[in-house]
């Protein structure tokens, strides 16, 4: 008997309900299951086929494997060495959807039970954003060493803020994309546009779960600075990405952050906060994190943020979104 996904797991992010199984794509996404037994086993598909997906495997909440998605091999053993007592078992995507999907197509608890998965925890946050938000290249060994195994979303700022904000964190991140223009200044396939057309309708219509967030982060406007920009086509355009965001969400609180690779667009992003404030909207609010000026700074591949700046910049946006919000149960730091 195939188990349970719908019922027996707890999901992060968006899925979608298949015939065999349920997929995911954004980075981040992830299952929990809550189970009895000395063993456990995992079979996860590649749906691309291109061998570039990657999971984080977490047992009783501690990272214990990282493993490559093989588009020859399904079948994964994940422990076979356990206490018999109740477990814990989490798998999270670490790559981002330009790397692939994967499909989880069933668990297996050799000789074992599952048992009722976790309830969720109590807050919702949506984080938008570009290759920083998908922790690209943060445990690069060198510059440019910024291959899909480099990538590992559970310590990026986004995800590293969910959890010390107590929070379902839903990543809606893309290397390259910016709000008015892409990397080298390309505008097809904006990170504004595909929320509002893509990952909205998704949510609206094929998501296993609904997700209404309390908190949203903006982090866009670092590849638009990579190629000549108008700022006032920039400003448009994060107008119109918010001005459909509050539609969407209306109380939600909403935290527009730039940096830490490029404050070029700083400037104007908090003059139209500041102008936002002024028109009635008090519940958003502007984000600046520090730029990585030298390699100890906290740099990894290709300029982008280490892991230890990562940590920083979760650090500094939670304390933020803290002040901000009455957070009932935030994580003890």
């Amino acid at each position: 008997m195939k188990f349970d996904f719908l019922n027996s797991s707890r999901r992060h992010g968006l899925f979608h309900q298949e015939q065999d199984g349920i997929s995911c794509f954004l980075p981040g996404s992830a299952i929990t299951v809550r189970f009895q037994g000395r063993e456990i086993t995992a079979e996860i598909e590649d749906v691309n086929g291109e061998g570039k997906s990657w999971v984080n495997v977490y047992i009783d909440d501690l990272p214990v494997r990282v493993m490559r998605i093989d588009p020859d091999n399904r079948l994964y053993q994940l422990a076979d060495d356990l206490e018999d007592v109740p477990h814990t078992l989490t798998l999270q995507k670490r790559t981002e959807a330009a790397f692939g999907s994967i499909k989880f197509t069933d668990l297996t608890a050799e000789n074992g039970t599952f048992l009722s998965p976790p309830a969720p925890l109590p807050h919702r946050m949506l984080i938008i954003g570009d290759s920083i938000t998908c922790g690209f290249g943060n445990e690069a060994q060198i510059p440019c060493d910024c291959d899909a195994s480099r990538e590992n979303i559970a310590l990026a700022y986004s995800s590293l803020t969910g959890q010390l904000l107590n929070a379902e964190t839903l990543i809606v991140g893309a290397s390259g994309t910016g709000c008015y223009q892409n990397f080298g200044g390309a505008k097809e396939g904006r990170m504004s546009d595909y929320f509002i057309e893509t990952i909205c309708p998704d949510l609206d219509q094929e998501a296993m779960d609904p997700f209404d967030p309390e908190i949203i982060v903006v982090n866009l406007g670092t590849n638009d600075w990579s190629a000549p920009i108008e700022p006032a086509d920039y400003i448009e355009q994060y107008r119109k990405l918010v001005g459909f965001i509050r539609g969407r969400y209306h109380s939600a609180q909403l935290f527009c952050a730039i940096g830490p690779m490029t404050l070029g667009p700083s400037p104007y992003l908090k003059a139209l906060v500041e102008s936002l404030n002024e028109e009635g909207d008090a519940n958003i609010h502007f984000v600046e994190f520090p730029l990585i000026q030298r390699p100890e700074d906290g740099m990894g591949g290709c300029g982008h943020p280490s892991v230890k700046k990562h940590r920083q910049m979760a650090e500094h946006l939670a304390a933020t979104i803290t002040q901000v919000c009455s957070l009932s149960d935030p994580v003890s730091r």
